[in-house]
């Protein structure tokens, strides 16, 4: 019980002089979201203009104004934001307007095009095209042919129902106007049956990788790999501030007094790592807040693991800075090596400017990514947070993670001089 109560006293010594640092710690957390909202607003405003929405121009003559069918039609293509839908009276007028290259198209839905359906007979909704606007005119196309297909359901449902009720007797001596009803009543329950389905589909498609690992739309997974990429990236920058720190302390003689106090030096080292380790957690906490609220980055189906990830990066962080601290000669040094390994571990495990995680890409990245934590960090977050990964799925990631932390920190404790 002792060992923990100092271990907690000198967390707290740690955290209340993190406190007296605010420029540091300004840095340390307003950097990153700074960084990662800039790329990610980037990010966004490239999937605006990619899916920007396209407007094409397009004259439509509904001859069948008084069918019901024909009626949908019209209503269901100037419901299409893709198209801006003008409305004349004659075949010539609409024509013209294609001809001066004024519209992409001209539909023309015919007179007996509803007669038509309700007989099953063949039918055709006409569409002039301009020459010029061979692109436009193939969206066009293919619009209709979707606008068509779904009343084309409508058609055959309505056959197939008066076939039936025709066929069964069930309507003899039933007046026009009560066969009419009960048509329309049996075809609006079979078309909301069909409408739900669509809804619920029994047969859902899903994104998977090659691995068969449910996957997020392409700018989730984008997010989900540059925000935590960002994130390990700075955590594994507190190796700069910790080493530093922890080498000041022995040049001034802080730790040769704490040496004179009744404190194990494990609840020394264990006090100043558990402060940083907590420091990361919060960097964590707040970036992924962020990302989540303002860009929709996904968390993944599984928060205990990834608080349990986030624990075993942090805790590997501060054995690295442990290591540092223990090898460099001076605080000078130590906060060059640990800004140098910042940014050139970073690069290597894929925490800049990358697609995927660099582990993946196989040949020589590959291999240099996996001898690094970072590029294990990097992979762990994207499989969970990406991939909806479970605990199996990252613990040999967790694993390497550990294991380093664990090497890191022996080294450590072995070379480590308080005095």
């Amino acid at each position: 019980m002792n060992a923990i109560y100092y271990t907690l006293s000198v967390t707290w010594k740690e955290i209340q002089l993190m406190f007296k640092q605010r420029g540091v710690l300004a840095v340390y957390f307003l950097l990153p979201l700074l960084l990662s909202s800039m790329m990610g607003s980037i990010n966004l405003m490239t999937q605006s203009d990619e899916e920007a929405t396209i407007l094409l121009h397009v004259c439509l003559v509904n001859q069948d104004a008084d069918g019901a069918y024909g009626i949908e039609v019209a209503k269901a293509l100037q419901s299409i934001d893709e198209l801006d839908v003008g409305v004349y009276d004659t075949v010539a007028e609409a024509e013209e307007q294609v001809a001066k290259g004024e519209a992409a198209a001209a539909i023309v839905i015919p007179a007996d095009f509803s007669r038509d359906i309700y007989s099953y007979t063949r039918t055709a909704i006409e569409v002039i095209v301009d020459p010029g606007q061979s692109e436009g005119a193939s969206i066009v196309a293919g619009i209709m042919n979707q606008v068509v297909a779904e009343v084309t359901i409508w058609g055959e449902v309505q056959y197939g129902i008066r076939a039936v009720l025709d066929g069964s007797g069930l309507l003899a001596g039933a007046s026009v106007e009560q066969q009419g009803a009960v048509e329309t009543q049996t075809l609006g329950v079979v078309m909301t049956a069909l409408n739900e389905m669509r809804r619920t589909p029994a047969i859902a498609v899903a994104n998977e990788d090659l691995e068969g690992a449910q996957t997020e739309g392409w700018i989730e997974a984008f997010f989900a790999l540059m925000f935590p990429a960002i994130a390990v990236m700075f955590i594994f920058f507190g190796v700069a501030w910790l080493a530093p720190a922890l080498l000041r302390e022995r040049e001034a003689g802080t730790l040769r007094r704490l040496l004179a106090a009744p404190i194990p030096r494990g609840a020394i080292i264990a006090g100043k790592m558990l402060a940083f380790m907590l420091l990361a957690c919060m960097q964590v906490v707040v970036l992924f807040s962020v990302a989540n609220i303002g860009f929709k980055m996904p968390l993944g189906q599984a928060p205990v693991t990834l608080v349990a990830l986030t624990l075993v990066v942090a805790f590997a962080s501060t054995a690295l800075g442990m290591m540092v601290a223990a090898l460099a000669k001076t605080s000078k040094q130590a906060d060059s090596v640990g800004v140098l390994m910042g940014f050139i571990l970073g690069g290597i495990g894929g925490c800049i400017g990358a697609r995927e995680p660099f582990v993946r890409s196989g040949g020589f990245l590959g291999v240099l990514s996996s001898l690094t934590p970072h590029g294990h960090a990097v992979e762990a977050y994207y499989r969970l947070m990406a991939e909806n990964g479970t605990f199996v799925d990252i613990l040999p990631r967790m694993g390497i993670l550990l294991v380093m932390g664990i090497v890191f920190f022996g080294i450590a404790v072995w070379r480590f001089k308080f005095e």
